[in-house]
């Protein structure tokens, strides 16, 4: 067992010792265990940090340690413990227990085998402080230095002044003492805006020294600056250099522009010494010889071919001051050549004789020559060759050139034409564009020639003129082509503009405008009559025949106007079966009438037309200037408006306008005005005329009438409205209504009394030519709920003939529905049999003017009776209108007519009139 042993005195006093030179030690001594804790502190903890020892006892160094440094005393740490175990001045801020940072340099050991850190540290805050301060006495005192000659003052952190020298006053115009410590800005004002201000702001905030050059303004002067900044502020230096900038920007601008031409110039430039060696050569001559600039400074000319021989050779001209031109060919780096121009003068440079060769590349110049000699070649080939006629003339007119086609184009010779005057050549010609002494060139004039054997040619010229000074024509350079077939064509062009190109005839643009002229040239004592003429039933000769035959017939009635007039009266084609008679009248309506007259007469001879002689008459309505109209748009109105009446007439016939004519045309746009709303306004009702069958008299049905009962006129008869109607297109809704209002009181009828009663509805040419007409029909029926077999439709022949296929299409698809189809008025137009074997009519409707008819080789018996058997024997029955006598209706039986109606038998009337007629029990109508 071990004995422990007391420790010996003298190894107590060494310690006694040790610890108080620890403890009465300035430096701060401290011990730290592995994790950085303080374990033992001595007393000058409290003189340098202003804690106890005890305090510091377990707290972490970093507690003592300023943040802004905690990242610094870290990484030391870490290079103690795995690096190097000892570190010698660490600087590190520490904070004070009043707050107060210092500047601590520390001495810090790692004892690996005690796990502990030893640190010795003292303040050195005053230390760095002392040697700031001397560190800016010795800026000062360089920077004092340094501003021996120039002008010099230096400003503190805020911008005043600490120090100025005399030549710094003096350039401002100031005591330097009265600068001391005031703000710059105060001592001089004009720094505020100034360009040096901003460089001085920017070094105060930087901190970094720049020497500038600026422009002062107040005494128009320039400065060279330099700007030092120090600890507290800034030392500026500055000289005037105004004269050194305007030589040295002299100096520059010379060098520049010599520059800019020795590099920019077009050509290539090299300068050879006396040696004959190259000392400079600008970029053209770099990019034509295809040497770099560092290839070309030393070579001989010899070495590039640039006739160095040469140069010798000329240098006792060159010496004289007489430059030298040499052509020959050079030699580019890649082995090819070119042609050029070398100008060769002598210069000198500080004393140096030089030689400046200029040389420019011909290349483009030859293939330019080439080019131009080429386009010369190619130009006279072209103008040998080209189909246009070319020619040059001289300042006297005469020719002094001419291509082979202008030796085709009139027939001549070359050297026929070549010194002839241009009025030879030309039969007409503006000469007066060439007159313009402002004009270099005529462009689209049209011209003509004269041919050798006599005809002339249009042709279209286009030129280019020379003139002298005085701006007479020197000389006229001209191409031209043949244009007579296009003036053919414009010809044949205005005349298809102009005339109709089925007859021939006038048209109403050329119309318009010669009788305009008629007009214009009137005698004031004179008429001019203006005929209107307008072919009777032509549409029924040109849907029976064809248009083809109907164009026939159209030219033919042509011929025989143009024959029946004179030779300078005016016959035109309006369009359709349209003509148009224009003729000056001395003896006013009696000259117009006879006209009229020998028109109407060429129209009686028949006309041949697909095998049939066909007689077509015509209307003429009959318009006279100045009395009947002053302008002639007015007088084709009044011409028309009387031709429409005496179409109404009765046609064949000729009308003169009447004024009462324009107010009937009034009052039929009157009525067409109130007959749109007239609909909508439920003006119009229906009246019924019973129909009887002629052999039992009983009535079997009853034919449905409109009425049109104006608010203001009144009852208007149908044949004033409906033709209007038709013409307007409104029949169509109209006759809608009528279907529709005819069907429901007729199913109304048939309901009361029990017994079948068929209605008879009239449809218009407008109304059958409608596509969905007969869906309309079926729609009708259906919504009315009236039986097919009881509604029949009565058709005019003209509606029939409109367009047989259509029509017959249409008839076809009515007779599905089951209903009865009628033809109305059957006779009176232009009929055929072929007609009714086309269409499946049921029942034919005898005109009234067939049943009164007498003449002295029939009886109206007798054409009754022969119609009737046609009628049967086609399946047909046979209505009879306008039955007003007992002794009509006799004869109508014995002719074995089925039925009859007019107003012996019952007139038409609204239906609360005519039913009690229509009952089952109702006496027999006539008899």
């Amino acid at each position: 067992m071990d004995t422990i042993r007391p420790p010996s005195p003298r190894s107590s006093i060494v310690a006694e010792e040790n610890s108080a030179l620890i403890d009465n030690s300035l430096d701060l001594l401290a011990m730290l265990d592995h994790e950085g804790r303080f374990l033992r502190v001595n007393s000058a903890a409290s003189a340098l940090l202003g804690y106890e020892p005890v305090e510091l006892l377990g707290r972490h160094y970093s507690d003592l340690v300023h943040p802004g440094d905690h990242e610094r005393a870290a990484a030391i740490d870490a290079s103690l413990r795995n690096e190097s175990p000892a570190r010698h001045d660490v600087r590190l801020r520490f904070v004070r227990r009043d707050g107060m940072v210092i500047l601590m340099s520390s001495s810090v050991r790692w004892n690996a085998e005690l796990q502990c850190m030893i640190s010795t540290s003292r303040d050195i805050s005053q230390q760095e402080r002392d040697r700031d301060a001397l560190r800016q006495s010795k800026d000062r005192l360089d920077a004092m230095l340094e501003s021996i000659g120039d002008a010099f003052f230096a400003v503190d952190g805020n911008w005043h002044v600490s120090y100025a020298n005399r030549k710094a006053g003096a350039f401002v115009g100031i005591e330097v003492d009265q600068a001391i410590g005031r703000h710059i800005l105060e001592v001089v004002p004009a720094l505020e805006h100034a360009e040096v201000m901003a460089h001085y702001r920017e070094a105060m905030v930087s901190r970094e020294a720049r020497s500038v050059e600026v422009y002062w303004e107040p005494l128009a002067v320039w400065l060279e600056v330099r700007i030092y900044p120090s600890e507290d502020g800034l030392s500026v230096y500055f000289h005037e250099i105004t004269e050194k900038r305007k030589a040295e920007a002299a100096v520059r601008a010379s060098e520049q522009r010599f520059r800019s031409l020795f590099q920019q110039a077009g050509d290539s430039i090299m300068i050879v010494d006396r040696n004959l060696s190259i000392v400079a050569v600008n970029g053209q001559a770099c990019a034509c010889y295809g040497y770099t600039e560092d290839e070309f400074i030393g070579k001989k000319v010899s070495d590039i071919k640039l006739d160095g021989a040469s140069l010798a050779s000329l240098g006792q001209a060159l010496r004289a001051g007489r430059p030298q031109l040499l052509r020959t060919r050079k030699t580019r780096k890649d082995g090819s050549s070119f042609p050029a121009e070398v100008h060769v003068s002598r210069i000198e440079d500080g004393g140096e004789e030089l030689y400046l060769a200029i040389i420019r590349d011909l290349s483009d110049r030859e293939q330019t020559e080439r080019q131009l000699r080429d386009s010369e070649r190619r130009l006279r080939e072209v103008i040998e060759m080209t189909p246009a006629g070319y020619l040059v003339a001289c300042a006297g007119g005469l020719l002094r050139e001419v291509n082979p086609a202008l030796c085709a184009l009139t027939g001549h010779a070359r050297e026929a034409l070549v010194g002839q005057p241009l009025a030879e050549l030309f039969v007409a010609f503006p000469w007066q564009a060439l007159d313009d002494a402002s004009a270099s060139a005529v462009q689209g004039l049209e011209a003509v020639i004269r041919h050798r054997d006599g005809h002339h040619l249009h042709v279209l010229f286009n030129g280019n003129i020379e003139r002298g000074a005085d701006g007479r024509l020197a000389s006229l350079t001209g191409l031209m082509a043949d244009i007579t077939g296009r003036k053919l064509a414009e010809s044949r062009l205005r005349e298809l503009a102009t005339h109709d190109t089925l007859t021939g005839l006038p048209n109403r643009a050329l119309l318009g405008e010669r009788i305009q002229d008629m007009l214009d040239r009137c005698p004031a004592a004179e008429s001019v009559a203006v005929l209107f003429l307008d072919l009777d039933r032509f549409k029924e000769v040109n849907d029976s025949f064809g248009h083809e035959m109907g164009d026939v017939l159209l030219c033919e009635v042509a011929r025989r106007l143009s024959g029946a007039v004179r030779a300078d009266d005016l016959v035109a084609r309006l369009g359709g079966d349209e003509f148009v008679v224009a003729a000056s009248c001395a003896n006013g309506n009696a000259g117009a009438a006879r006209i009229a007259d020998k028109l109407l007469e060429a129209m009686t001879t028949p006309v041949i037309v697909g095998g049939h002689e066909i007689i077509v008459g015509a209307s003429i309505g009959i318009s006279m200037y100045p009395r009947d109209a002053r302008t002639r748009e007015t007088l084709f109105q009044s011409a028309d408006t009387a031709m429409y009446r005496a179409k109404a007439s009765g046609r064949n016939r000729y009308r003169f306008f009447e004024p009462e004519m324009t107010v009937e045309t009034q009052v039929r746009m009157a009525l067409e005005v109130s007959l749109r709303p007239a609909l909508a306004r439920r003006e119009f009702e229906l009246h019924y005329q019973p129909r009887v069958d002629l052999r039992s008299m009983e009535p079997v049905g009853m034919e449905a009438l409109i009425r049109w009962n104006h608010p203001e006129r009144g009852r208007v008869p149908p044949q004033q409205f409906i033709g209007i109607a038709e013409e307007t297109g409104m029949i169509a809704a109209i006759g809608h209504w009528v279907l529709q209002e005819a069907c429901a009181q007729t199913r109304r009828l048939i309901d009361e009394y029990g017994r079948p009663i068929r209605v008879s509805v009239n449809v218009s040419a407008r109304q059958l030519a409608q596509p969905g007409f007969g869906a309309e029909v079926r729609d009708v029926l259906a919504r009315t709920g009236l039986p097919p077999s009881c509604l029949e439709l009565e058709l005019t022949e003209s509606a029939l003939i409109e367009d047989i296929e259509h029509t017959a299409s249409m008839l076809r698809e009515l007779k599905k529905l089951g209903l009865v189809l009628a033809v109305d008025d059957f006779g009176t137009g232009y009929s055929s049999l072929a007609y009714l074997r086309r269409f499946p009519i049921d029942v034919l409707k005898l005109d009234r003017s067939f049943v009164l008819q007498q003449d002295d080789t029939i009886t109206a018996f007798d054409f009754v009776k022969a119609f009737v058997g046609m009628a049967h024997a086609l399946n047909m029955a046979v209505v009879a209108e306008g039955v007003e006598t007992a002794e009509v209706l006799d004869f109508l039986c014995a002719a074995s007519c089925d039925e009859a109606q007019g107003y012996y038998l019952a007139r038409p009337a609204p239906l609360d009139a005519v039913r009690d007629l229509l009952a089952p029990s109702a006496p027999r109508l006539a008899g």
